[in-house]
């Protein structure tokens, strides 16, 4: 065991380390993406701060200048780089609210502009035969992988600070004519994204498998899958995803459904079941596992029909909208009408970022940075590909160079150093996993916090973040939250802390509790009757996720003081208030 001393003082980033002067200023553990501790290489190509930074100065946000991180007991810490000044403040404003118009005016012309963007990048690095290419060119590739995700970042914040001032706008004009927040997400339900594309996707590979009559063999194919979904080691998973596919092949309408299901992992294998931002955990296209194991799932669940749920969210939001527009005075029509445009133009943006980012842009920079792992596997510097991931970026350069410069010079010199290392460092970040770190780090600003992303995604909330969420009296068995998705029920509480739990999720009346939930999670919608969070505010995966599946949700139960996982057990029975945002236990 590693110990206190060493856990505290994560030396593998030094740059990034918490530090005194970093006490003047509030740091917030990101429980919603970086969960888990992360490895030197995830903290190291960890790119949205610099992103929002970016971001932030092409739209002249008047509220910060974005976002920095620093590493605390292994873990990222965010924190907002304020904007102290208010003659700086001041001309910001104006420009500001140009950019934001221009943009929303523009926003079907102006986002695909950046799809075409991040498909020209990402897809540059798809087309690369990376286990062909000579070291000096693999370490051209691995900078230009690491220009491209930087780059992605900036282009994710120059979308996403639009979506959320179009969201937050909306808001507003709703609360005028006394439609809650809880309420506006019927306005804005029912769009085509990318998440809900790749689930309809696995739905539609699990109803051609039952056409075929496959489920015997699904199952033995899952039974060998789920050994590859234990192992780690590069070559074997992928002999053993082989096995996979033969297993099915054996017979021919097994090899037609193959072919369709690699044709999916083409299109979508690069997600990842962690989905936090690290490039440790392997993607889908390497380990298709969750993706059988969700497919199956839904064979086994069968009664959701994907096209009649869309059809009824549709319906229900445009009779929603009827009703209401009838409501708003006539003077006030053209200008609520053109808030929900702006609103409904975006928010798909909220989950097909998810794709672009999390997915696609971390799983081509992953397959660059395990190449490189492979190379120094083969000159017996790391165990496995993986082990790359206990080194940085900045060294993985440095080696890669030295090795080009003079292979048997730069082999020796680093070969000594790198094993005892990179085994030192994963014994410090496993122990870490243990380490039960704090929701907030530094110092609480003077001023009040009101900064919408923190809010928004994080439910960072002024109250929250001052402890004053801390002082409410609680009742035994009961717990609030955010009403991320309206509507009530009661089920039977199960508690997934992590994707391995997947499985356990299969009884109709489940209700899922977890710490959080991200893009990999999305398959247990369509299988559960609600869902309560930790983390989270209104504009956080589960809340958005629940609202499509109309289910209940109650999100971000941190930001009243609790975690809700350490209080409900797998088994009980509880009832969700998504309307109000309260979770009761209601039988042990």
């Amino acid at each position: 065991m590693t110990s206190e001393n060493q856990v505290h003082a994560v030396e593998w980033l030094v740059k990034k380390a918490y530090r005194k002067d970093d006490e003047a200023r509030l740091w917030f553990h990101d429980d919603v993406h970086n969960n888990p501790p992360s490895t030197p290489m995830g903290a190291s190509v960890l790119h949205w701060p610099r992103g929002t930074q970016a971001a932030a100065e092409w739209i002249a946000y008047p509220y910060s200048r974005g976002f920095d991180y620093v590493l605390y007991d292994g873990r990222i810490y965010p924190g907002v780089l304020p904007i102290l000044d208010p003659e700086e403040i001041k001309p910001k404003k104006p420009m500001f609210e140009q950019k934001l118009r221009k943009a929303l005016d523009t926003w079907p012309e102006f986002y695909a502009e950046g799809v075409k963007e991040w498909t020209n990048m990402l897809s540059y690095l798809r087309g690369i035969n990376k286990r062909s290419l000579p070291l000096d060119r693999l370490l051209l590739i691995l900078r230009d992988a690491i220009k491209i995700s930087k780059r992605s970042w900036e282009l994710h914040f120059i979308y996403l600070y639009p979506s959320i001032f179009a969201y937050t706008t909306f808001e507003g004009i709703c609360k005028e004519f006394n439609i809650e927040e809880k309420d506006m997400r019927i306005f804005l339900q029912g769009f085509e994204t990318k998440m809900f594309e790749i689930d309809r996707a696995m739905w539609r590979l699990a109803a051609i498998a039952q056409e075929m009559n496959l489920t015997d063999v699904f199952d033995q194919a899952e039974k060998v899958s789920g050994d590859l979904k234990r192992s780690i080691d590069e070559v074997e998973r992928t002999e053993k995803s082989n096995t996979v596919k033969r297993l099915m092949t054996e017979f021919e309408l097994g090899k037609v459904w193959w072919e369709q299901f690699e044709h999916f992992l083409e299109q979508y294998g690069g997600r990842t079941s962690v989905a936090i931002f690290d490039v440790y955990y392997p993607t889908w296209k390497e380990d298709p596992y969750p993706a059988i194991s969700t497919i199956k799932t839904y064979i086994q669940k069968g009664g959701f029909d994907f096209e009649e749920h869309n059809a009824k969210i549709v319906a229900e939001r445009d009779k929603f909208i009827e009703a209401a527009v009838a409501r708003i005075p006539e003077n006030d029509k053209a200008r609520f009408l053109g808030a929900l445009k702006h609103a409904q133009y975006t928010y798909p943006f909220k989950e097909d970022h998810h794709f672009y980012f999390e997915q696609w842009t971390y799983s081509e920079l992953r397959y660059v940075i395990q190449e490189c792992g492979y190379r120094l596997m083969k000159f017996g510097m790391i165990d496995t590909p993986e082990d790359v991931c206990f080194l940085t970026v900045t060294e993985l350069d440095d080696v890669l160079a030295d090795i080009i410069l003079n292979k048997f010079l730069g082999v020796q010199e680093h070969g000594l150093r790198i094993p005892a290392m990179v085994q030192n460092r994963k014994q410090v970040w496993q122990d870490l996993h243990e380490v039960k770190n704090p929701a907030f780090i530094g110092t609480i600003p003077v001023g009040r916090v009101d900064d919408p992303l923190l809010i928004k995604i994080w439910g960072l909330t002024d109250e929250v973040i001052r402890g004053n969420a801390n002082t409410k009296d609680r009742v035994a068995g009961r717990f609030e939250g955010f009403p991320g998705a309206t509507g009530v029920v009661e089920g039977i509480a199960r508690v997934i802390m992590g994707y391995e739990d997947f499985s356990d999720v299969l009884q109709p009346d489940d209700v899922l509790v977890a710490p959080f939930t991200t893009p990999a999670w999305t398959p247990l919608f369509s299988k559960i009757k609600g869902v309560v969070t930790d983390s989270g505010g209104m504009l956080a995966h589960a809340a958005i996720c629940a609202r499509e599946y109309n289910i209940p949700a109650v999100v971000g139960t941190i930001t009243r003081g609790v975690r809700v996982t350490e209080h409900i057990r797998t088994g009980q029975r509880i009832r969700i208030d998504g309307t109000n945002g309260v979770v009761e236990v209601i039988e042990e």
